[in-house]
């Protein structure tokens, strides 16, 4: 009887460690919408770059992530994408972001 429960034992222990609850799944967060205009080619100090309208503000970028799939010079301007993204901390100027994360919407 001592065999059996531990058989038993060592099945469900088995069984339960095998078992994973994954939820995690590829689609992504993104937090902000907003439309891509195009390159900034104004001539200012703190100009340059893709200009994009985030949330009724304006904001210049320089890279998108490696993962995008946004082929920016061969693009048709605005471009509408959902993003994840933040102030680039080390930018003399106040509206660069980082994109760290963008999708076509």
């Amino acid at each position: 009887m001592k065999k059996l429960i531990i058989i038993f034992l060592l099945c469900y222990i088995g069984i339960s460690t095998s078992c994973t609850n994954d939820d995690s799944t590829n689609d992504l967060e993104l937090k902000s919408t907003a439309e891509i205009i195009g390159l900034d080619m104004r001539l200012c100090a703190c100009c340059g770059g893709w200009l994009i309208k985030i949330e009724e503000n304006f904001y210049n970028f320089y890279n998108l992530p490696e993962t995008s799939n946004i082929d920016l010079p061969n693009s048709t301007f605005p471009i509408s994408v959902k993003l994840n993204w933040s102030l680039d901390q080390n930018s003399f100027c106040p509206d660069d972001i980082i994109i760290e994360q963008i999708e076509l919407n």
